[in-house]
């Protein structure tokens, strides 16, 4: 039985608009020559054959198997160096043959530079993954060491703004404006308190409507009034576990209006270099062995059927692990998530290798074996 795939996680992808509808046909019969198309979200490829198209615009495909269930949205995919996609709405199936309108098409930017070497799989496994902790005491991870942590990354990151604050919830006063970051997990950036203009940003929540629809705006300004503040950032800063935790918060107030956008930057940029620290001081190993599916330069693709690397990925979609040729010493690598799926009762995993340990030598070597067992 051929099944859908869940998509668990997906680093989204670059695209261009496919703008050459009427060169398609002639695209779709290239293809089905050389790499082939394929129908898209199947745990098993189903290779699809382009029989035409009507007068009203609509293309005829014919499949080579048939899924238990055709959905009304369909995608046909192709990969010659780069990727492409057509999404379609159903309008009629009879048997192997489905009848479809296009309502999108898009190509990626970047093409693939390396080929991938399916031949692997069963020649090389993977294994000693190094990964985020599942049980981490949230107490202990908010603690001194995180403070720490902290103070380090703004003396680094925030040196042109000392006055720039961490206050951490546990010592902090109660306010309706932490209520806000708590709920919609989004900074406040308050231009001109005397308006309470926000910073023009999808990323920053605009209070000012719900604290005039709660009759508290006047209030707020004379607030920042008398404590003679004219604009202000506060951004959260959550940890990201099993569930999102809020713990403290960076502020910086000023007593003139206009504090500079590139605040909002250095803060993000304080928030990222927070999470990759923490969570590389609460990692383990997990001596487990994964088959390997395909490798290239850049990339490697993995069956996973150990539960406990997928809830660690949900905590850290970034990991090490050694992948071990026949006969070879392992490879010590540095792995960024990029697709994680489910397929029927095991993972599919793809990830982006963003390091190999050692010298330069240990990269020439990788890379000539992927070659020798090709």
């Amino acid at each position: 039985m051929i099944n859908r795939v869940k998509i668990h996680f997906d680093q989204e992808r670059e695209y261009l608009p496919l703008e050459a509808v009427r060169t398609l046909p002639e695209f779709f019969k290239q293809m089905m020559g050389a790499n082939g198309l394929f129908l898209k979200g199947y745990d098993t490829p189903i290779r699809v054959k382009f029989k035409g198209e009507r007068p009203d615009g609509a293309h005829i495909w014919e499949l080579e198997t048939i899924p238990e269930l055709i959905e009304t949205i369909f995608t046909v995919q192709a990969t010659p160096g780069f990727h492409v996609e057509v999404d379609y709405e159903l309008i009629n199936q009879k048997d192997n043959l489905l009848l479809g309108k296009i309502i999108d098409r898009r190509q990626t930017y970047a093409t693939r530079q390396d080929p991938r070497n399916e031949k692997v799989r069963g020649n090389v496994v993977a294994s000693n993954f190094l990964v985020a902790k599942t049980n981490i005491d949230f107490s202990k991870l908010t603690g001194i060491s995180s403070q720490v942590i902290l103070s380090d990354i703004q003396r680094t990151v925030l040196k042109n703004y000392p006055q720039s604050k961490v206050i951490f919830l546990s010592v902090s006063i109660h306010s309706d404006e932490i209520d806000l970051m708590k709920e919609h997990k989004k900074p406040l950036f308050i231009l001109d308190t005397e308006t309470f203009e926000s910073f023009p940003s999808e990323d920053v929540y605009d209070p000012k409507k719900i604290f005039e629809d709660e009759f508290l705006l006047d209030d707020k300004i004379q607030e920042y009034k008398k404590k003679k503040i004219g604009s202000f950032i506060y951004y959260p800063l959550f940890i990201q576990m099993k569930d999102m935790h809020f713990f403290a918060y960076l502020s910086l107030e000023t007593e003139r209006p206009g504090i500079p956008g590139e605040v909002l930057d250095l803060f993000k940029e304080v928030e990222r270099t927070f999470q990759e620290r923490i969570m590389d001081s609460n990692t383990h190993i997990l001596d487990i062995r994964q088959n390997v599916l395909n490798v290239s330069r850049g990339g490697v693709a993995l069956e996973v059927n150990d539960m406990e690397i997928i809830k660690a990925l949900k905590v850290k979609p970034t990991f090490t692990l050694d992948i071990n040729f026949k006969l070879q010493a392992p490879i010590r690598m540095a792995v960024e998530l990029r697709h994680l799926e489910e397929v029927n009762d095991y993972f599919r995993l793809g990830g982006r290798i963003t390091g190999v340990s050692g010298d330069k030598k240990a990269k020439e070597i990788y890379h000539s074996l992927i070659e020798f067992f090709g």
